[in-house]
């Protein structure tokens, strides 16, 4: 396994297409970016592997008022542009395009987050660094970077640091709402540098 150590202005931890969308953003104000993802191709549920269609409100173009704008716009109008047909795969390419079109970005695919360091008080918890396996590869990086965004969907690598939470009951609550019993979050691994918890990552 090849250790390694890359430094960022901001690392984005998920690269479905919020993911992808803050990246994209990131990059074009001037930062340098770290786009991370476990699959081999960017869209998470969008993407030619899940294939939940991105329509926003739309309903598909019925209520065409209700379109997305901004970046989300461009790979929308990209995507009707170059594939007309609607092939998932096609879409994937459109959405790697307009990552590949940003210079300051670095896409990291195939690689998995699975240790996240962190320190500091319940209410003020900074994730220093992550590390994730690329698979494949066999490397081991850890990403610096002055700001972490967890655009994973489970939050993983902005709760793993932290205790377990529960959804639905207050701490120290015997029980969840009736019937139902509490919720326990996803868990990574983490190396812990102090007690930690909450869920706000920054440097």
């Amino acid at each position: 396994m090849r250790e390694e150590e890359v430094h960022y202005d901001i690392a984005v931890i998920g690269g479905g297409l919020a993911g992808t969308c803050a990246a994209i953003a990131a990059a074009r104000l001037g930062r340098r970016v770290a786009l991370v993802n476990n699959r081999s191709v960017l869209g998470g549920n969008a993407s030619s592997e899940i294939r939940v269609w991105v329509c926003g409100a739309t309903a598909h173009g019925v209520h065409r008022w209700a379109r997305e704008t901004g970046i989300m716009g461009e790979l929308y109008t990209e995507n009707q542009y170059r594939n007309p047909e609607g092939n998932p795969y096609y879409w994937d390419q459109v959405v790697l395009d307009a990552v590949r079109a940003e210079p300051n970005i670095d896409l990291y695919l195939n690689t998995d987050v699975r240790e996240v360091e962190a320190s500091g008080p319940d209410d003020r918890r900074e994730v220093h660094s992550c590390t994730g396996w690329m698979m494949g590869s066999e490397r081991r990086i850890t990403f610096h970077a002055r700001q972490f965004l967890d655009c994973t969907g489970t939050a993983c690598s902005a709760i793993s640091p932290a205790p377990a939470t529960a959804s639905g009951v207050r701490r120290g609550a015997s029980s969840a709402s009736p019937g139902r019993p509490p919720r326990r979050t996803r868990r990574c691994s983490a190396r812990r540098s102090s007690s930690t918890a909450g869920t706000r990552a920054g440097r």
